[in-house]
């Protein structure tokens, strides 16, 4: 038994060594796309483990216009590519914790997200300040959160919309459903979540302005040159809601499947109501049309499969559809027909690697918090419920 305990631990902590060495070799240059995360499968109970929930991950992805799924656009233009995400957590006591996420993305083939080839790809960083609490007196099983979130601009489409930090707040609930219990062989349990996120971006204008000096020479209408730091023409966000509706099921004790639906709602800056264009007969007001629509939407679609190899190490394998809700053709997405929610070209099918830092820090005190939880599960009548 302690020579297999051994092996498992080796395992986990040579992936967690690769993973890390991965990291280093690419981390020779710089810069970010922003992306939602794939979520590890539901909340796994560390007893009092203080790092309780933290992760590491390590994601092959590829479009499924590269992997031969699905019908191919125009121009065939593959995407394979590597994302570490660090995942901390903290937690203080029972109910506060601290929570951070580092992003690094390498693509390896030459697709349109980023600028150059093989370009190294930061994320921002999140910090989040939770409060979590279990709800068994209104619905056993039920748990909820609330925190205050905050995105630092260390990525590159941050940096180039002038953003000096992005603030907000979330939200969410979720219950676990007992089907057959945990010792069942199988079909244990289910759950479901809802979850929202607000995040307001503060930045040095309401159109992307890389901060730092940054201009460049253009014309206007009259063809005169003028110096201006403007990236582009479109508003940024001025306010965005996250709503993710989830659910899983524990197929066996070590096998779960979680789909996720979330909607990203983007409500962007309204520019003036009206612009003054020079001409050569003198300035002329130009109206902004009525049809000027500032509201954006995104639909995720996401379904995971995960095996907890062991406790330190966690595979995945699924795919995920981002996509604007107004379809190429300008028609709003639908369950049904050639554009939908489901499949998009941008569609992915990916692989990942999850170690469970809980696990490793448990293994390194030599099951401190493991063997304190098996105890408490143990002790019997009415202090077992005490605990």
């Amino acid at each position: 038994m302690g020579q297999v305990m051994a092996l498992r631990r080796f395992l986990s902590l040579g992936v967690l060594a690769a993973m890390l060495g991965l990291s280093a070799r690419a981390l020779a240059h710089d810069e970010q796309s922003e992306r939602p995360a794939a979520s590890r499968p539901f909340d796994k109970d560390q007893g009092t483990n203080p790092l309780r929930g933290s992760t590491l991950l390590l994601e092959q992805s590829m479009t499924t216009q590269t992997a031969g799924l699905g019908t191919t656009p125009q121009s065939y233009v593959p995407l394979y590519e590597l994302w570490l995400s660090l995942r901390p957590r903290y937690f203080f006591d029972e109910h506060w914790s601290v929570r951070g996420r580092f992003d690094y993305t390498k693509e390896l083939t030459n697709n349109q997200p980023t600028t150059l080839a093989r370009e190294d790809v930061f994320g921002d960083i999140w910090t989040d300040l939770v409060y979590g609490t279990t709800l068994d007196s209104l619905w056993k099983g039920t748990k909820a959160d609330v925190g205050l979130r905050a995105l630092w601009p260390t990525s590159k489409i941050s940096r180039g919309n002038g953003t000096y930090v992005t603030l907000g707040g979330r939200a969410g609930a979720s219950h676990d459903f007992e089907i057959k219990g945990d010792d069942a062989p199988a079909l244990n349990s289910a759950h479901v979540a809802l979850r929202f996120v607000y995040l307001h971006p503060f930045s040095t204008a309401t159109t992307p302005t890389g901060y730092g000096g940054f201009a460049y020479v253009r014309e206007d209408t009259d063809a005169h040159s003028f110096v201006s730091d403007q990236l582009q023409g479109s508003t940024l966000v001025n306010h965005e809601v996250w709503a993710s509706l989830e659910g899983g099921l524990q197929i066996t004790p070590k096998l779960s499947l979680t789909a996720y639906m979330i909607f990203i709602n983007q409500w962007h800056y309204i520019p003036q109501d009206h612009g003054i264009a020079l001409t050569s007969t003198g300035p002329v007001t130009v109206p902004r049309s009525a049809n000027d629509e500032q509201f954006t939407q995104n639909t995720w679609l996401l379904a995971t499969l995960d095996y907890e190899l062991f406790e330190e190490l966690d595979l995945s394998l699924g795919y995920y559809d981002l996509a604007n809700y107004i379809a190429p053709d300008g028609q709003r997405r639908g369950v049904f027909g050639s554009d939908n929610v489901w499949w998009s070209p941008d569609a992915r099918v990916f692989f990942t690697v999850t170690a469970n830092l809980d696990a490793l820090y448990d293994d390194a005190l030599r099951h401190r918090y493991s063997k304190r939880a098996a105890q408490s599960a143990r002790l019997p009548g009415v202090l077992g419920g005490l605990r």
